[in-house]
């Protein structure tokens, strides 16, 4: 037989031949949700939610078991679990990490999330979030209604996230490959036995130091600069010292622009922050809107509304140390040998910001 006939059975041999470090997903434990709190020893509490996938996978009743561990890292938890496990435990599919609000304000976070980053076969696109109180307490809950509780707390932190309640974070996101700037993560409380997104944990550094609530999170991301989709805000719109359900307007954000201006003058950190939007009125229970002069009127009332509560939120950043704007980066870009010289921790906090924000109503809605 001639050699090239050989050919087609050589190649068949290349591309057919299997992996020799296959993994089977069904000799696998995976997780959906995992927790981190800080024990009474101070060691590592360790809880994750197991999904039964036979139970997934033939549409049966959806089940889930809860392990918990006291150990001395997240890679010595994985080894405590797996030996307690029947199959192999697997972060692989891991949808959410929870940690509880004692571990992140007494400890560097990056330390637990060391592992995840040193694993190839790590859930990169996990949604993290801080708890109040013991994330072991959420996972505990197992279900919310009919959905376990690991899909539940990640279809709400995505649902928040395209509401423009929370950023898109996950432990990709907050890989230290570039800093120069605070990030923050959501915010969860438990509602009668039902987790809920109540603002998000701001961090100075590694630490959580601080907290924004729903309606502060919302200017926060526009201040941030986070490009908003469905972002709406309810405002008091007359009569702010009385509470009445007729005295507020509800609009969405149709578009913004943001500018932020850093500069050193002897040696002091001044940040011009000018936000613009553009807004569509979704609710107005007034119904006056339809005379120019009152939405006129409104727009310049809203304006006012909106440069005081984002001062409000700066003052808030400011309090917990929190750089979200990213300030450290430009002096790092821009003033080099000033940034040298100082101590930021101690020079945040005194940073002054200038701060106006505008509001222009594009449309007032179908009704008049």
């Amino acid at each position: 037989m001639k050699p090239y006939r050989w050919l087609p059975f050589g190649l068949a041999l290349v591309f057919l031949s299997g992996c020799w470090d296959q993994q089977l997903l069904k000799e696998e434990r995976t997780i959906s949700i995992g927790g981190l709190d800080q024990d009474e020893s101070g060691m590592l509490r360790a809880t994750v939610s197991i999904r039964d996938d036979f139970a997934v996978q033939t549409a049966v009743e959806d089940k889930n078991e809860i392990h918990t561990v006291v150990a001395r890292s997240t890679q010595n938890a994985r080894q405590l679990i797996n030996a307690q496990v029947a199959g192999n435990y697997s972060a692989a599919k891991m949808r959410v990490l929870l940690f509880g609000e004692d571990l992140v304000r007494n400890h560097d976070i990056m330390p637990y999330l060391d592992a995840y980053y040193r694993d190839s076969r790590s859930p990169l696109g996990a949604r993290i979030a801080v708890t109040q109180g013991a994330a072991e307490n959420f996972i505990r809950l197992k279900k919310v209604g009919t959905r376990t509780i690991g899909v539940f707390v990640d279809q709400l932190l995505k649902s928040t996230k395209d509401m423009d309640i929370t950023p898109n974070v996950n432990l990709q996101t907050l890989h230290p490959l570039d800093r120069g700037y605070d990030f923050c993560l959501p915010y969860l409380t438990s509602s009668n036995g039902i987790p809920t997104v109540d603002g998000l944990a701001l961090f100075s550094g590694v630490t959580m130091t601080g907290k924004l609530n729903i309606d502060d999170s919302r200017l926060y991301l526009l201040l941030s600069d986070v490009k908003s989709k469905n972002l709406t805000i309810t405002l008091k719109s007359v009569n702010r010292e009385q509470a009445s359900s007729y005295d507020f307007v509800t609009f969405a954000v149709h578009r913004f622009h943001r500018k932020l201006r850093v500069s050193v003058s002897q040696n002091r950190i001044k940040a011009t922050l000018q936000l613009k939007l553009k807004v569509y009125v979704v609710e107005d229970p007034s119904d006056h809107l339809y005379k120019m002069k009152v939405m006129h009127q409104l727009e310049k009332l809203l304006s006012k509304e909106l440069t005081e509560k984002a001062e409000q939120v700066i003052y808030k950043m400011q309090q917990a140390n929190h750089d979200g704007f990213g300030i450290a980066r430009r002096l790092m870009s821009y003033y080099p040998d000033f940034w040298k010289q100082i101590n930021w921790n101690k020079e945040y906090p005194r940073v002054s910001f200038d701060t106006r924000v505008s509001l222009e109503i594009l449309n007032t809605g179908i009704t008049e």
